[in-house]
C-alpha cells in the first residue's frame, strides 16, 4: 500500500514552494554551475559537429611535425615567421592572424615587421595580464607586440581566453577595458578587418557588443559563448613547416615543395589563416566540451578556440540564454505536475511517470537547443522533478533504507561491502559453495619489505605500511575491484565479481596503471623527505576460476580459487625477475588490446605447466608519451623479434639502442645478457625462445 506521505492541495503547494526556493536559490547562488556547465557540454556532443558551411577560416601550427622536421633550433627566429608571412600573403591568404605573442624584443623585429607591413593583412597578438598585489589589489595591464612589428596595414588584438571554474573554455572575451581604454580580442579584430569597418563604429550596450550594425549577443558584460563546430581539428589545419617548405627553402630530407602545391591548389587563397600551437609541450592546448568525445580525450589547440568563435561569428549561431521568468514557470510547473502524479499513483507507477516526465523535459531542452540555439538550465529544473518525486515518498525510503541498514549491520563484518550490496538487491543471502566464471585477478606486493622493515623502526614501518595499503585499496575499490584479502603486504583483489562487467580486465589494468601512478607520487614526496619508499610487482590474469563462499561454515570467505589465480600470483612475483612492475598474461592482454599499451616480455612456462604462455609488460591505458611508445614499445619489439628469430647480434644492437635511451630498462638489460651467452654459446638447431621458471 502506498504510504500517505503528503495530504492532497495545500501540502502539495507547499512543498513545491519549498523546492523550488531550495532549486532557484542554488542555482543563483553558483551550487549547480559546473552541474550546468556539463550539461551545456553534453548537449553540444548531442548534437555532434556542424558542417563548415563557410571554408574561410584555416589553421597553420607549430605541431609535432615542425618540430620534428624544422631544421632550425626552437624557439625560432622571427625571421621564420617573416617567410610564413610572404609564403601565405603570396598564397592569397585575405587575413594572416596570430596567436603567437611577439611582445620580448629580438634583432629580428625589423625583419618581421617589414615582412607585415608589406603584406597588410597581418594581425598580431598582445595578451592583458592580471596580477595580485598587496591586500589583495588587481592590478592589470597590457603586453603589446614589439614596436618594431606594428606598422602601416598591421594591427593587434589580445588573445586572452577565458576558463569556467572547471577549467574547461566555453565563452570568449569581446573586449576588455583597462584604464579606460578598450582592446579587441583577436576574433573581434579579425571580424573588424574582415568587414572593414573602423575602431570609431564599434559600440556596446548592455546586451550586445556591436560591429556597425552586426550585433554579437553578450553572456556576460565581456564574453559571448563558443557555439563549438566540433571537437580539435575540426577546422582544416596545416603544419607550419609545409607552409615553409617551398622550392626556396629546405627541410633536410623531407623536403617536398608542398607549399608550392597550396598555391595551385588554392588551399589559402581569400581566406582567414590563423598561426598557433598544437604541440603540447607548448601548453597552448584546452579543456572544451568536446574534450572527451566519441571515446577519444582530445584537448584543442588554443588557436582553434579563437576559429570557433570566429565561425560563431561569422554564421551568426549564437547561443541564446532563455529567458529567467521562462524557467522559473517551468521549474514551479514541472513541481506541481509531479506533486500531483506522487499523490495520485503508488511510488514505483509514480517514478515511472517521473522518468517520462524527465526525458520529455531533456528531448525538449533539447530540441530548442538545436533548432533554435536557445540554452534553456536543464539543472534546476531536473532538480525540481527529482527533489519533489523524493519528497513524496521519503516515508518509504527512510523505512526501507531501515531495513537494509540491519541486514548491513549482521553481514557486512563477515563479506565485502559488494557482497553485502547484492545480496541486499536481490533478497538472496551468500550460500556456502561457489560458481564458475570467466574473472580477472590482480596480485600486488612490496618489493623488499624485509629490508625496508630492518631499516626503520616498527611504528614508521607499520604507518608507511598502512599509508600504502589505504591508497591501494581505495585505488582498487574506485576501479570496481573487489578486495579478497591482504596476506602482510600483499594485496588481492578480484574484477567482475561478485557484480559481473565485461571490461573486467580493462578495470583490473586501469587499476593497476593507477596504483603505480600513486607509488610513484609517494615515492617523491618521501624523496622530498629525504626518505625511501618501497617499490611494488604487479600480476594479472583472466580466466575461468571458481567464485563464492569458500570459507567453512562456520566462517564466510567469499573468494575465488582455480589454476587462473595462480597464475596471476606467480605473475607477480615475476616482476622482480624482469624489473618491472606491471605484468599481464596473454588471457588478460586479448581482452585489453585494442586500449593497453604493452609490450611482449617473454615467451615462459611457470612452475608446473607444461603448456607456456606468452607475457606482457603494462606501459600505460590509451596513450604514453610518444617518444617512450617509440623506443620502449617499437624499437624493442623489433629487438625482441630478432631475438625469437635467432638473429641475435641484429637483436643486441636494437636493446642497446633502447638502453642508450633508458639505461634502466630491465627487460632490454636482461635481454642483452641473453643475447650476449646465445652467441657465445649457440643452442641447439631446436631451439625455441622460452623460459622456463623452475621456482614459484
Amino acid at each position: 500500500m502506498k504510504p500517505k506521505i503528503l495530504k492532497p492541495g495545500k501540502n502539495i503547494l507547499l512543498l513545491t514552494l519549498i523546492v523550488c526556493l531550495l532549486v532557484w536559490t542554488a542555482h543563483q547562488i553558483g551550487f549547480l554551475e559546473n552541474f550546468e556547465l556539463k550539461s551545456f557540454d553534453s548537449r553540444l556532443k548531442l548534437r555532434g559537429p556542424l558542417p563548415l558551411v563557410d571554408s574561410s577560416l584555416v589553421i597553420v601550427t607549430l605541431d609535432d611535425q615542425t618540430f620534428s622536421s624544422l631544421p632550425i633550433q626552437w624557439p625560432y627566429p622571427r625571421s621564420i615567421y617573416a617567410q610564413l608571412i610572404r609564403n601565405l600573403k603570396s598564397a592569397g591568404a585575405r587575413l594572416i592572424v596570430f596567436d603567437l605573442e611577439f611582445t620580448e624584443p629580438t634583432p629580428d623585429d625589423k625583419i618581421l615587421g617589414m615582412a607585415a607591413a608589406e603584406a597588410g593583412n597581418v594581425i598580431f597578438a598582445g595578451k592583458l595580464v592580471t596580477e595580485i598585489g598587496a591586500h589583495n589589489t588587481i592590478n592589470q595591464y597590457v603586453l603589446e607586440p614589439v614596436s618594431a612589428l606594428l606598422q602601416k596595414g598591421t594591427s593587434w588584438a589580445l588573445v586572452n581566453i577565458v576558463e569556467d571554474n572547471d577549467g574547461f573554455l566555453r565563452r570568449y572575451f569581446l573586449a576588455k577595458h583597462v584604464a579606460d581604454h578598450r582592446y579587441l580580442s583577436l576574433g573581434l579584430e579579425v571580424m573588424r578587418r574582415w568587414l572593414h569597418l573602423p575602431e570609431t563604429s564599434l559600440r556596446e550596450d548592455s546586451n550586445n557588443f556591436w560591429l556597425g550594425d552586426f550585433p554579437i549577443p553578450k553572456y556576460t558584460p565581456e564574453t559571448m559563448l563558443i557555439n563549438f563546430a566540433g571537437p580539435a581539428h575540426t577546422f582544416p589545419t596545416y603544419s607550419l613547416v609545409n607552409i615553409l617548405d617551398d622550392f626556396e627553402f629546405d627541410i633536410g630530407d623531407e623536403d617536398t615543395d608542398i607549399f608550392e602545391m597550396y598555391k595551385i591548389w588554392g588551399t589559402f587563397r581569400n581566406k582567414i589563416v590563423l598561426i598557433g600551437c598544437s604541440a603540447e609541450e607548448l601548453q597552448d592546448t584546452k579543456f572544451t566540451p568536446f574534450f572527451e568525445y566519441e571515446g577519444n580525450k582530445r584537448k584543442m589547440p588554443g588557436v582553434e578556440v579563437h576559429a570557433n568563435a570566429i565561425y560563431t561569428i561569422f554564421q551568426r549561431m549564437f547561443l541564446l540564454p532563455v529567458d529567467t521568468k521562462i524557467t522559473v514557470a517551468l521549474i514551479v510547473l514541472l513541481s506541481l505536475l509531479v506533486g500531483i502524479l506522487t499523490q495520485l499513483a503508488r511510488p514505483l507507477k509514480a517514478g515511472i511517470g517521473v522518468l517520462l516526465i524527465l526525458a520529455l523535459f531533456l528531448i525538449g531542452n533539447f530540441a530548442i537547443f538545436i533548432q533554435k540555439n536557445l540554452i534553456l538550465p536543464i539543472t534546476p529544473p531536473v532538480l525540481a522533478i527529482v527533489f519533489t518525486y523524493l519528497g513524496h515518498t521519503a516515508v518509504l525510503f527512510v523505512s526501507e533504507q531501515r531495513e537494509k541498514l540491519r541486514y548491513r549491520k549482521i553481514f557486512q563484518q563477515y563479506v565485502s561491502k559488494n557482497v553485502v550490496e547484492r545480496m541486499l538487491d536481490s533478497g538472496e543471502y551468500p550460500r556456502f559453495g561457489g560458481e564458475r566464471k570467466k574473472l580477472t585477478v590482480l596480485f600486488s606486493d612490496i618489493r623488499g619489505f624485509t629490508t625496508f622493515s630492518e631499516k626503520y623502526p616498527p611504528e614508521e614501518v607499520v604507518a608507511r605500511l598502512s599509508e600504502y595499503l589505504t591508497e591501494m585499496a581505495d585505488i582498487t575499490i574506485q576501479h570496481d575491484g573487489t578486495l579478497d584479502k591482504f596476506v602482510g603486504d600483499e594485496i588481492m583483489a578480484i574484477y567482475g565479481a561478485p557484480y559481473y562487467y565485461q571490461n573486467h580486465a580493462e578495470k583490473a589494468c586501469r587499476t593497476a596503471q593507477a596504483m603505480i601512478n600513486r607509488l610513484r607520487e609517494l615515492q617523491r614526496e618521501y624523496a622530498a623527505k629525504n626518505g625511501s619508499y618501497f617499490n611494488i610487482g604487479i600480476g594479472i590474469n583472466t580466466g575461468e576460476m571458481v567464485v563464492g563462499n569458500l570459507g567453512s561454515r562456520q566462517l564466510f570467505d567469499y573468494t575465488v580459487i582455480g589454476d587462473a589465480v595462480n597464475l596471476g600470483a606467480r605473475l607477480e612475483g615475476i616482476n622482480k625477475f624482469y624489473k618491472t612492475n606491471i605484468i599481464l598474461s596473454e588471457f588478460t592482454y586479448q581482452e585489453v588490446k585494442d586500449i593497453a599499451i604493452v609490450r611482449e616480455l617473454d615467451f615462459i612456462k611457470v612452475k608446473g605447466k607444461t603448456r607456456p604462455i606468452k607475457i606482457y609488460e603494462l606501459r600505460g591505458m590509451d596513450n604514453i608519451p610518444q617518444f617512450e611508445y617509440e623506443l620502449l614499445v617499437q624499437v624493442y619489439q623489433q629487438a625482441l623479434q630478432f631475438y625469437q628469430q635467432g638473429e641475435w647480434y641484429r637483436a643486441l644492437v636494437e636493446f642497446r639502442r633502447v638502453l642508450h635511451y633508458f639505461p634502466t630498462d630491465g627487460p632490454s638489460r636482461l635481454y642483452v645478457r641473453r643475447c650476449l651467452d646465445l652467441m657465445e654459446n649457440p643452442p641447439a638447431e631446436d631451439w625455441e625462445p622460452v623460459f622456463v621458471f623452475e621456482t614459484k
